[in-house]
């Protein structure tokens, strides 16, 4: 999922619904045997209005407890409603009700002809449709959708629209001939609702292993259409090879100007700009790929929390950066993350996540979730993890699924009791806070006793954490696994040769709070601080003062002197009086300001034409960070403001011209003193190489 973008779309009314119905009809449960509803839908749409005349033949199952009834959006009027039913305004905002009249027998089928203005969930209601395409989805509740939690549809959608509009959604796709433009899709597995998604596209397609290919783009660009076709086939085999068999008739790169990224049912749907990324195409692009099987080939139950993302993100976030041996790494990123963003105030247990809405609410539903499923993997071995995977895919293959599932089936495949696991890491928000207290070693006749004490603030979590050993005997440390359990305990190691060094979590494997010191300062931290605060000089106050005003959760001081509060602190200007603390400190670190301009230790940039964004430990006793922003010019601020939230992990920043467009950037180095003890300095340490989760890649040249 892509950083930037909530990637895996909800219909919040829906979903919203789905919870309300799952509370008051616990009986109902996710009955895996009821089948489908099906839609036949006729749609004639005018684009530039958004108005349609629509026809639905509904063919549903009946039911011991009362007949189906329906929601239709309120903006559509009905040409006439069938005999035996009634529809009457729903208690939820901008619905109607479409339900039976009492009567012995319940009807399976329900034919509604139906007119209005379409809800486009992402337009406001003056806005036109002509500029941007048109977006329908469950939200838009343009098609009836049924009261009873935990249902899928199949359908048949016939779109009329004129020329030169085109119209896209799941499945495979049929265009007929006949007046303006006729097209169908016939979606026959299972989802959790339909998208009408329209705009003036040029098609590609192509056809991989039985799989038809599309990409649907604003221009004609042959190029980026190849390159997204073909990446879109080692992808698709990648995953269905880790996992199991793609689950749709078909898969489609939909460009969007509206620069969104959703990940739906046998589509993704990214922004134009984004998709001109180079990077995009093995990084946010793999993981809405991935979403086929995880979000909308299994749907998450949300009343126990949204595991999709988390899953999705370590499936191919993190699995292609383990594969390119940078796993531990990106571990690390996802603990500075998660402490950045997340606080007493904010946090919440995996079982409350549905979607992404702020900072925090992502480093807990992706990049701590990512991390518990890393302890999963852990607990029970590579080969049961991915055992695991499969057999999860193949039991609730277009089915809900929730975290009490997901548990049987790994407790199943893994003959262990997960219970505990689940319990800690689900249902229970925090993270633990590990450091090694103290080390030591003596000998005895050419034996070395090595004693640690490591100490974990409360409430404790039990947990397996590695620690790696050096000896004199090997540079390459060997792993072991502490059991941990207490707020304070102590564990013994009998060598044959003497320690080097010991360090706790080593690969960054275990959910925990960067320790003091371990953690370099970066971007995020100010951003995330529970007290932030604006500074600026007086001469500097008109040009910064809505940046200050956008990022200052306490206050913005215009001043030259300096009583600045606690907590993190935005600095604005070249000549702010904290410069001097900023050069002093930055010197330390390898980097030169001087009156021309930051040099660093392979690049130099000059003050003209750039901005400067620099992330440092406040200094003395005060906690927290201080991010010193120097824009190139006036008109750089607006596009600084938008860019730099997607930068939380740097510690520096250079950008330039007033687009703006970055031109370096980097972390400061971390230091984990408190997880680590060396006995003797210089000795050379290196780590035993970790084994990826799978040995094949998405490309092996």
């Amino acid at each position: 999922m892509m950083n930037n973008s909530n990637l895996y779309i909800l219909k919040i009314p829906g979903w919203l619904l789905l919870v309300l119905a799952w509370v008051l009809f616990p009986d109902t449960g996710w009955s895996f045997s009821e089948k489908p509803i099906h839609h036949q839908l006729e749609i004639e749409l005018e684009p530039s209005t958004r108005f349609a005349k629509i026809k639905d033949t509904i063919h549903f199952k009946t039911f011991s407890k009362g007949c189906e009834s329906f929601y239709l959006h309120a903006g559509l009027e009905l040409d006439r409603v069938p005999v035996g039913w009634q529809m009457k305004p729903s208690a939820t905002l901008g619905l109607n009700e479409i339900e039976i009249v009492k009567s012995d027998a319940c009807p399976e089928t329900l034919t509604l002809k139906y007119s209005g203005v379409l809800h486009d969930p992402a337009l406001d209601s003056e806005d036109s449709a002509d500029s941007s395409g048109f977006f329908f989805s469950g939200e838009s509740y343009f098609y009836p959708q049924t009261k009873r939690p935990f249902s899928r549809i199949t359908f048949e959608m016939q779109v009329s629209l004129p020329e030169p509009w085109q119209a896209v959604s799941q499945g495979l796709r049929n265009e007929m001939s006949g007046g303006g433009r006729i097209v169908s899709w016939k979606s026959s597995h299972p989802s959790e609702e339909i998208y009408l998604i329209g705009n003036r596209f040029h098609i590609y397609e192509t056809v991989h292993k039985g799989l038809t290919l599309h990409a649907f783009l604003l221009k004609e660009e042959d190029g980026l259409a190849s390159q997204y076709l073909e990446t879109a086939k080692g992808y698709i085999d990648f995953y269905s090879r880790l996992i199991g068999p793609y689950p749709y008739e078909k898969f489609a790169l939909i460009e969007n100007s509206r620069q969104t990224g959703y990940g739906m049912p046998s589509f993704t749907l990214m922004g134009s700009r984004i998709i001109r990324f180079p990077f995009i195409l093995h990084s946010s692009y793999p993981h809405e790929i991935l979403h086929n099987w995880w979000g909308n080939g299994v749907f998450p139950v949300l009343a126990e929390g949204n595991w999709s993302e988390g899953m999705t993100a370590y499936l191919a976030d993190h699995l292609l950066m383990e594969l390119k041996g940078r796993g531990a790494p990106y571990r690390f990123q996802e603990l500075m993350k998660f402490s950045n963003y997340v606080n007493q105030k904010n946090d919440f247990p995996l079982s409350e996540f549905s979607y992404r809405d702020s900072m925090a609410s992502q480093a807990i539903g992706y990049a701590k979730l990512l991390m518990v499923f890393h302890m999963l993997r852990a607990e029970v071995g590579d080969e049961k993890f991915l055992k695991g995977l499969k057999r999860f895919y193949k039991t609730f293959k277009y089915r809900y699924a929730g975290y009490g599932a997901m548990q049987k089936n790994f407790e199943e495949v893994s003959g262990q009791d997960l219970d505990q696991f689940f319990k800690q890491w689900i249902h229970r928000k925090g993270a633990p806070e590990i450091c090694l207290k103290q080390a030591s070693y003596v000998s005895s006749e050419g034996r070395y006793d090595l004693r640690l004490t490591v100490e974990q603030s409360d409430p404790v979590f039990k947990l397996k954490l590695p620690v790696i050993i050096w000896t004199t005997s090997s540079s390459v440390g060997e792993i072991h696994d502490l059991k941990l359990d207490k707020g304070v305990q102590n564990f013994s190691f009998q060598l044959s040769a003497e320690p080097v060094a010991v360090q706790l979590d080593p690969y960054n494997d275990v959910f925990r709070l960067p320790g003091l010191g371990e953690a370099p300062a970066s971007l995020g931290q100010t951003y995330g601080a529970s007290t932030v605060s604006a500074v600026l000089t007086s001469n500097e106050k008109l040009e910064y003062r809505g940046f200050a005003q956008s990022v200052a959760k306490q206050q913005t001081i215009f001043t030259d002197d300096a009583p600045y509060s606690e907590g993190s602190l935005w600095v604005f200007g070249q000549n702010h009086p904290l410069r001097k603390t900023f050069i002093k400190q930055l010197k330390k670190l390898g980097v030169e300001v001087d009156e021309e301009g930051v040099k660093f230790s392979d690049r130099s940039f000059p003050w003209i034409d750039h901005s400067f964004v620099f992330t440092l430990a406040r200094t003395g006793r005060k906690k927290g960070t201080m991010t010193w922003v120097v824009a190139g010019n006036a008109e750089s601020i607006p596009g600084l403001i938008r860019k730099l939230p997607h930068y939380g992990k740097y510690g520096y920043l250079v950008f330039e011209g007033s687009a703006p467009e970055n031109k370096y950037k980097g972390t400061w180095p971390s230091n984990p003193v408190a997880m680590q003890k060396v006995f003797k300095e210089g000795s050379p340490r290196s780590l035993p190489d970790q084994k990826p989760l799978v040995s094949f890649k998405p490309f092996p040249k």
